[in-house]
């Protein structure tokens, strides 16, 4: 999936999608009357880490795996894979999946 397809994942959603500084993090979503995704553009290096960060916080809206900052580090820590694991299953490709297991396999 390519970054303009996560973006418009996101306006199909009604989430927005803000360019905010942060001090400790790249990319946040917040759950409020509404959804919306924080991106500091200003530490974002690449189209793929751009994509990647988008990515993950939108698996964090589809498996609702949102915390507080007064979660424990083990809740985080699930979440965290939830989300994780939404980016992954969205930017690779079955095709690229298929083609590490068969090589593994040869």
């Amino acid at each position: 999936m390519e970054l303009l397809d996560l973006e418009n994942i996101a306006n199909k959603e009604k989430i927005d999608i803000v360019n905010f500084k942060m001090k400790k993090t790249k990319a946040r979503i917040i759950n409020y009357s509404g959804t919306c995704i924080f991106m500091d553009y200003r530490n974002i290096n690449s189209y793929t880490e751009e994509k990647c960060l988008l990515a993950e916080e939108l698996g964090h809206y589809y498996y609702d795996s949102y915390y507080t900052l007064i979660s424990s580090k083990d809740d985080i820590d699930k979440q965290e894979y939830k989300a994780l694991k939404w980016k992954s299953l969205a930017c690779v490709s079955l095709k690229s999946i298929l083609s590490c297991f068969y090589k593994r396999n040869i």
